[in-house]
C-alpha cells in the first residue's frame, strides 16, 4: 500500500510516497505559492496507486483542503515519527529547517521535551542562504567549502541581519570566504543551542535532520559544541514527508481514502478569497479555497468554527 506524505514548510514543499514501509518517491520544491507547487508536486509523481494522504507543516490546513487529504498533524509528531522508526534509540532531535529550528527530546520512542524557534531566522538556513547570495557562493557548495576554514571568525548569530552586516565587514577586511563561511555555520549553531537547548542535556544518540544537515560544516559544528558523533539520516529533508505518510499508514488501517485524485486536483481550477470575520472579538481573518461554484476549505479560524 502506498501512502503520500506532504510536509507544506513556508520555504519548501516536500513530497514522501511510502510503500510498504519503504521511501518509493521523494520530491522537493520550493514554495511558489501553495495551489501552483502542490500541483507541480503532484504531477512530478509516477504513480496514482494512492491508499492514504497525509499532510504536516504550516500549511497542512489549506493543503488539506485543496488534496482532500485523509489526517492531518503537527511538524513535530511527524518528524519524530519518522526519526523514531529509523533510530529507535534516539535521545535527542535537531531540526533546522528553512524558516524555523526545533529540539526534540525523546526517551524510549516517546517526546519528553521540545522546544521551537518561530520567532527569528537567524538560526535557520534562510540566513545560510541570504550570506551564501551575498557572497556568490551556490548554497550547496557552503559545507565543504566552509570546512577548508583555517582559521575561526568568530560572528554574530542570534540576528540573521547582524551577521549579514558582520560577514561584509568581515569581507572588506579580506578575509578568506571559508573563513567566513565556518564562522556562520558556528554562529547558527551556538544560537540554537542558546535559545532551544538551554538548561537542557542533550544525550545520545543525537539525529540532526533537516535540508540543512545536508551541509557537512554544520553537523561538525555541532559535534564540536555537543562533543559527540551526530547522525544525518539519508533523508534529512524528507522527514517531515515521511514521518506523516507513515503516521497516515497507520492512522487509516486500510479505510478508504479522501483523496480527490491527481488528476481531479490538476485538471481543477482553484481561486482563493480573504475575509474577516466578524462573528466575534477574534476578528479572525478566513482564507477560502474555492474550485468553481465549490467550497473546498476555510482555514483561519482560531475558535474552530469552521473546522469542518
Amino acid at each position: 500500500m502506498s501512502y503520500l506524505g506532504i510536509d507544506c514548510g513556508s520555504v519548501s514543499i516536500k513530497f514522501a510516497l511510502v510503500t510498504d514501509g519503504r521511501l518509493q518517491e521523494k520530491i522537493y520544491l520550493k514554495n511558489h505559492g501553495l495551489i501552483q507547487t502542490v500541483k507541480k508536486g503532484l504531477g512530478m509523481l509516477r504513480t496514482d496507486g494512492i491508499r492514504g494522504v497525509g499532510v504536516t507543516g504550516s500549511g497542512k490546513e489549506f493543503v488539506k483542503s485543496l488534496v482532500s487529504a485523509d489526517y492531518i498533524d503537527s511538524e513535530i509528531i511527524s518528524h519524530l515519527t519518522a526519526t523514531v522508526n529509523r533510530y529507535p534509540d534516539v535521545r535527542t532531535v535537531l531540526d533546522i529547517g528553512g524558516e524555523d529550528s526545533k529540539l526534540m527530546l525523546v526517551k524510549d520512542g516517546a517526546l519528553t521535551c521540545f522546544q521551537m524557534n518561530r520567532d527569528c531566522g537567524g538560526g535557520t538556513g534562510a540566513m545560510i542562504e541570504a550570506i551564501a547570495n551575498r557572497l556568490e557562493v551556490r548554497l550547496e557548495d557552503v559545507g565543504e567549502m566552509a570546512l577548508g576554514s583555517r582559521n575561526a571568525v568568530d560572528l554574530p548569530g542570534k540576528c540573521g541581519i547582524f551577521c549579514q552586516s558582520a560577514v561584509v565587514s568581515e569581507l572588506n577586511k579580506g578575509r578568506p570566504i571559508p573563513d567566513i563561511l565556518m564562522g556562520v555555520c558556528r554562529a547558527l549553531v551556538a544560537n540554537f543551542l542558546a535559545v532551544l537547548a538551554k538548561g537542557k542535556i542533550l544525550a545520545g544518540p543525537i539525529v540532526f535532520q533537516g535540508a540543512t544537515a545536508q551541509n557537512a560544516a554544520l553537523v561538525r559544528c555541532f559535534e564540536e559544541a555537543l562533543n559527540s558523533p551526530i547522525l544525518v539520516p539519508q533523508d534529512c529533508s524528507f522527514m517531515g514527508a515521511i514521518g506523516i505518510a507513515e503516521l497516515t499508514g497507520e492512522v487509516m488501517g486500510g479505510s478508504p481514502t479522501s483523496f480527490r485524485g491527481i488528476e481531479t486536483i490538476l485538471k481543477n481550477d482553484h481561486l482563493t478569497e480573504i475575509s474577516r470575520c466578524a462573528d466575534c472579538e477574534n476578528r479572525c481573518e478566513l482564507l477560502y479555497l474555492r474550485s468553481g461554484d465549490d467550497t473546498l476549505g476555510i482555514s483561519g479560524s482560531r475558535c474552530g468554527k469552521y473546522n469542518n
